[in-house]
């Protein structure tokens, strides 16, 4: 009896043990993934605001350049007898541009065999020749003509580092041809510097292409070199414009950085700022290692913990799979419905505005098919459905978004493809519905389909009006006979149509 006693109090005293370090290494668990992310997020939002203030002050200064050589170049085409070179009412407009803008930017003038001058010249004799320099030679270059940000320079005049900025004149005058504004890579190092989040964080100004224009620290070694095979412009930029991500290492240190980098929309610049992994986890990881050392029992929680998490996970995920696919699917075809195809004909036409890709539309009526579900019943019209849908699909690629619109009535989106283009597909498609056979007691089902094509152009202002002209399309299909390819003549054209013969 009390060894009996005795095991049921071990076992009580185990249990209640095992539930003690349970609970408590469950909260110390949540406690320590909980303060990691809140750390993380809490730089994310850190850098974000940093990386608005750099991307604002590096865009006052640019567009303060380009006032400075709009209103220049205006002055000099508005004074064609005045020497840009000598004369007083000009110096003191480029004197005024100076002081404006803080001692940091400075304009020069060159001239058409690459001599650079002062305002105004000290002499006859230049200051340097800049005939080499990418920013002179990218303006008689007609892909690179026009504002263009040259690669940092180091001054002859001065030594200063300098981000060159040039423009050609719209009239020469005495045989000035570039104006030329420079700003001191110091101006943004020093912003950058006391912004940046120490003691291994960074703030870097890059031209589009990856050439490195400033940052802080400043390490004049890495001015004009480029950064192009960096996460960022590897990989993060072909994904979004701007974001929040961790680079596995940096191209200046070699040291992994939580980063937060945008592209400019008005200047072919990048702004990236980032702060050392190591740092913003250093006090984290202090704790979590104390924490860690308390026992073993941890790990055993945490994997399980762990293990829960991720089936809860894939369970979520299954079932907002599964949840997508219900709204956005037709249940007797499985092809997508007409609210989901409509969305993405909106997106793809908005797409086509922004960025003039192709795009084409069908708008597909099975003919007759009322005679199929009157003459032979519902379950053989399913049928005649899911044989037309597997016909189509066969024809269609994988970015090609398929959806039945109501009824017998479906819609096939295909971007990146010109209505000449589509016509073979729905051509092919055409041919295909015309060869399906269903057998029943009443004897073989046959039926075919007339199909509508129009594409986008930017005289249409909405999806709405491109499926409009679709449906037309078909209409004229049905019309000149049915079974048979009609596709809709561009916007602006005579309304003839060219029609496919079944």
């Amino acid at each position: 009896m009390g060894n009996d006693t005795e095991r049921i109090s071990i076992r009580l005293v185990v249990g209640l043990t095992a539930v003690f370090l349970l609970c408590l290494w469950a909260f110390v668990a949540y406690w320590s993934l909980r303060s990691r992310d809140l750390e993380i997020d809490s730089t994310r939002v850190t850098l974000v605001r940093l990386s608005t203030a750099a991307e604002e002050q590096v865009r006052r200064m640019f567009k303060l350049v380009e006032v400075f050589l709009d209103t220049s170049d205006l002055w000099l085409a508005n004074h064609p007898q005045a020497d840009p070179l000598t004369d007083p009412q000009f110096s003191a407009l480029v004197q005024g541009f100076y002081r404006a803008s803080g001692n940091a930017i400075q304009l020069r003038l060159v001239k058409r065999d690459g001599a650079l001058y002062r305002i105004p010249a000290e002499g006859p004799k230049p200051n340097a020749r800049v005939g080499d320099r990418d920013y002179f030679l990218a303006q008689g270059d007609a892909g690179r003509r026009g504002f263009y940000i040259g690669t940092p320079v180091q001054s002859r005049e001065n030594g200063h580092w300098l981000i060159p900025i040039s423009v050609p004149l719209q009239r020469s005058s005495h045989d000035v041809t570039v104006l030329l504004a420079s700003i001191r890579v110091d101006y943004f190092a020093g912003v950058f510097e006391q912004e940046r989040i120490r003691p291994n964080g960074a703030i870097t100004l890059l031209r589009r292409d990856g050439t490195l224009l400033a940052r802080a620290p400043h390490l004049p070694q890495l001015l004009g070199k480029s950064a192009a095979q960096t996460d960022v412009f590897a990989d993060f930029l072909p994904r979004a414009p701007r974001g929040v991500e961790f680079s596995s290492s940096s191209a200046t240190d070699g040291v992994s950085k939580l980063t937060s980098y945008a592209a400019m929309d008005d200047f072919p610049l990048v702004v990236v700022v980032a702060a050392a992994t190591d740092d913003i986890l250093a006090r984290w990881e202090l704790d979590a290692t104390v924490i860690t050392l308390v026992g073993l029992i941890l790990t055993v929680f945490a994997l399980a913990a762990s293990g829960r998490l991720i089936w809860l996970l894939r369970d979520q995920e299954r079932a907002r799979c599964e949840l997508f696919r219900m709204a956005s699917t037709d249940d007797l075809t499985g092809c997508l419905n007409r609210r989901h195809f409509m969305a993405s004909l909106t997106r793809e036409f908005s797409r086509s505005q922004r960025h003039g890709d192709d795009l084409s539309l069908m708008v597909l009526d099975l003919d007759f098919f009322k005679r199929i579900n009157d003459g032979y019943g519902h379950a053989v019209g399913d049928k005649a459905l899911g044989a037309f849908v597997a016909a189509a699909q066969s024809c269609l690629r994988q970015s090609d978004q398929f959806a039945r619109l109501g009824g017998e009535e479906f819609g096939i989106l295909l971007p990146v493809t010109t209505v000449e283009q589509a016509q073979p597909v729905a051509e092919r498609l055409r041919q295909k519905v015309a060869e399906i056979r269903i057998p029943t007691p009443q004897g073989v089902v046959q039926f075919t389909v007339s199909i509508g094509i129009a594409a986008y152009s930017s005289d249409l202002a909405s999806a709405e009006e491109l499926l409009l002209q679709a449906d037309r399309a078909l209409y004229a299909a049905k019309g000149a006979g049915r079974n048979r390819v009609v596709a809709a003549p561009p916007a602006g054209l005579p309304a003839d149509t060219v029609v496919t013969p079944g």
